[in-house]
């Protein structure tokens, strides 16, 4: 009689100890933030722990699911009950990158910078193939790789343009962006006006001059295509290190200058 009191006893014991060292209810959520800036790719896998099994799990717009995707960014909350009848309440945020992403059809990324509704690489375009992977003429300043990684790579505008004539055309930018119009600078402009700014200290001009029978500029000045035609030539805009004031010129579309793509 003693021995089976015992042995009760020693197995309440025990029992009390698991219950007492059990892991207290919690989650263990696997976040994927958004790839890029206000799209909609992000999920959250979300698996409970400690407490006792089975689980169940609620989110806030009711779903009873342990995966939600297609998530874009912001704050969720997911109610995890354990058998017991305990509740645990987790907030998860998904992010985003603070600017959008532009990455070419090579693999290169490029600094983007909001100026009001628009959003523009700052940094040069540097790519050696159009957006289906087809090898295109391409200049580099003196011939430097390293001046094309440092202010990308010039190019005619049938190049510029992926031997399109329309305005706002992809051209060479990466998916979901294109070679700005004459208007679209004009706004850029507009811009930098009402900031109280210059167009140049917004844009960030990068100086890798331009090409015409030869190499000019390289350091000094920068210029930049537009998709806009005019007659046989086509708009630009032209920096000068030494000048705040920017210019609008119309330039031969056989010379060679940089691009800055502007997003859809």
């Amino acid at each position: 009689m003693i021995k089976n009191s015992v042995f009760l006893l020693l197995i309440a014991v025990a029992l009390l100890f698991v219950q007492c060292n059990r892991e207290p209810l919690g989650t263990d959520p696997k976040i994927t933030n958004l790839s890029d800036y206000e799209s909609n790719d992000g999920a959250i896998i979300i698996n409970a722990k400690g407490g006792k099994a089975p689980y169940t799990i609620v989110w806030s717009d009711e779903t009873i699911d342990t995966i939600i995707s297609d998530l874009s960014a912001g704050f969720y909350y997911a109610t995890v009950t354990d058998a017991k009848g305990r509740t645990f309440i987790d907030t998860i945020q998904v992010t985003q990158p603070p600017y959008p992403v532009c990455i070419d059809v090579e693999g290169n990324s490029y600094k983007t910078s909001f100026f009001g509704e628009q959003v523009w690489m700052i940094d040069n375009l540097n790519v050696t193939k159009n957006p289906v992977g087809v090898e295109i003429e391409n200049l580099v300043g003196d011939d430097s790789l390293y001046n094309a990684n440092e202010v990308g790579r010039l190019y005619t505008w049938n190049v510029a343009m992926n031997d399109s004539i329309s305005e706002g055309t992809q051209g060479l930018c990466p998916d979901g962006w294109h070679i700005p119009s004459d208007e679209e600078w004009f706004q850029l402009t507009d811009f930098a006006t009402s900031e109280g700014l210059e167009l140049s200290e917004v844009f960030e001009p990068q100086f890798a001059g331009f090409y015409n029978n030869g190499f000019n500029g390289l350091d000094v000045s920068a210029s930049y295509w537009s998709s806009t035609k005019a007659q046989n030539n086509a708009w630009k805009r032209y920096f000068h290190k030494e000048l705040s004031k920017v210019f609008r010129y119309h330039e031969k579309q056989e010379n060679a200058i940089s691009i800055r793509c502007i997003r859809n």
